[in-house]
């Protein structure tokens, strides 16, 4: 293998020596060279012959090789923008709003029109709150109700707690007959629960009394009654001695049994006295828990009901607001539905459009076979197809984000949203500034790489040969 490389480059070394020795004594070699006059008086042959050959065409030669070297470095060396074509359309970036009423209503007024400019909060429509003010005044009644019911509740228990009268806090925005007959109610009620307890108050004090005096009694005979025995006892001896007759003895035993019968009735209503002033003071305390019980059932119930009732005047009230449908941000009014005052409106149906007078961006759709390339930082080259860019030029963008999953459009299949951002959002066209309009139709070309310009004419023929020749 050695010795055949040795012999090739002998070769090359021998044939490199002859074209400069050639190349040295070419003008040696050349015919002499002969004037003009000279020429004409050779034969037509011979003149043909050594008249040398014009050199526009070897100058042409050489440039059209030069050329030919220039076109294959280039090709080699430069570089194009690899750009995946995206078309898409003009949008707000904060989108376009929708205005929808909550309810089925009824139009009162419409204060807007078709391509009018509003500002955020600005009144668009009006519906009648009829039937949402019934309910706002519904759930304002049903709280005060229940507020006055706390109210008395409280000033019940205060009452009870110290024994004054009733002690109503300050009222603040409550009519007056209300408020009168809810203190009315309380006093009533305050009354007839200290005439009952009055009442049972007065019948322990009875009982207590009646204890008392059968306790005196009973402490009564229990003196009386041992010197009742001593005289049953004396007249019995003395019976015994025939000093009394028998009628005697029989009166002090007759009245000693009667005071021991005595003595033992008292005392068991004395146990029966004590069992009811037991008895009674139960009630009366059972009448007393039993009746702030209910006043505590009455707060508790009445809390609750105003907690709902709170819930009910604020949904109330947010509905009546709701009739009112306003702006939500600023822009322009578009696809306006309505045009009949006293029409009917349903529920989340689309009264019109506010297009924001926000700063522009640019939602273009990439296709399955760009998206791969394409990612959020990279620049892109807008064209308006409204003002051709070969006369009013194109725009700059930069790819903000780009959608993680595809939507299936029904021209494209299924594509990729991506949204760019614009440079600057006006082009110069006849001498003024125009700004872009949301819905202006776009091709976004954006750079996902460069590449080499000869791998444009090889990739096909490195295509066809790696997947060529493998047919069955």
């Amino acid at each position: 293998m050695s010795s055949v490389l040795t012999a090739i480059q002998d070769l090359a070394r021998r044939y490199a020596q002859v074209w400069q020795a050639a190349w040295q004594n070419r003008h040696h070699m050349a015919p002499p060279a002969r004037t003009t006059h000279e020429l004409a008086f050779l034969p037509a042959h011979l003149e043909l012959q050594e008249t040398p050959v014009h050199p526009a065409p070897r100058l042409a030669m050489r440039l059209i090789i030069l050329l030919l070297v220039i076109v294959l470095a280039w090709a080699t060396l430069g570089k194009l923008d690899i750009v995946a074509v995206a078309p898409g359309k003009v949008v707000p970036n904060d989108r376009v709003k929708v205005v929808q009423p909550l309810d089925t209503g009824v139009i009162k007024a419409i204060h807007v029109r078709d391509g009018q400019t509003v500002k955020a909060g600005q009144i668009l429509i009006e519906l009648d709150a009829t039937a949402t003010g019934a309910d706002l005044t519904k759930a304002d009644e049903a709280r005060l109700t229940a507020s006055l019911t706390t109210a008395r509740v409280d000033a019940l228990m205060q009452a009870l707690a110290k024994g004054g009268d009733l002690v109503w806090p300050a009222p603040v925005n409550i009519p007056t007959a209300r408020l009168q007959a809810e203190q009315q109610l309380a006093r009533a009620q305050l009354a007839e629960f200290r005439s009952k307890d009055a009442t049972l108050q007065a019948e322990l004090q009875k009982r207590r009394a009646e204890l008392l005096t059968t306790q005196e009694l009973v402490v009564k005979l229990e003196q009386t009654l041992p010197i009742s025995k001593e005289r049953a006892e004396d007249y019995k001896r003395l019976l015994e001695q025939n000093f009394v007759s028998r009628h005697g003895y029989l009166d002090q035993e007759k009245e000693r049994i009667g005071l021991e019968k005595d003595l033992s009735a008292q005392r068991s209503r004395v146990m029966e006295l004590t069992a009811s002033i037991r008895a009674q003071e139960t009630q009366l305390q059972s009448f007393k828990a039993e009746f702030q019980r209910q006043l505590l059932d009455t707060r508790q119930q009445a809390q609750q009901q105003l907690a709902q009732y709170d819930e009910d005047h604020t949904k109330a009230w947010q509905r009546q607001q709701l009739t009112r449908l306003t702006a939500p941000v600023g822009g322009t009014v578009q696809q306006l539905a309505i045009h009949t005052v006293g029409g009917v409106v349903t529920a989340a149906q689309p009264l019109l459009v506010i297009v924001p007078d926000d700063t522009l961006e640019i939602e273009a759709m990439v296709e399955n076979r760009d998206i791969g390339f394409v990612n959020p930082g990279q620049m892109a080259t807008v064209k308006v197809e409204t003002f051709p860019y070969t006369r009013y030029g194109y725009l700059q963008g930069r790819v903000t984000s780009v959608s993680s999953d595809a939507i299936n459009d029904e021209k494209r299949g299924l594509v990729y949203l991506a949204r760019l951002k614009l440079e600057r959002d006006q082009l110069w066209v006849d001498s003024k500034w125009i700004r872009l309009s949301p819905g202006m139709a776009i091709s976004a070309e954006v750079k996902t790489g460069r590449r080499r310009v000869i791998d444009y004419f090889l990739s096909p023929l490195t295509e066809s040969v790696n997947e060529g020749f493998r047919e069955r």
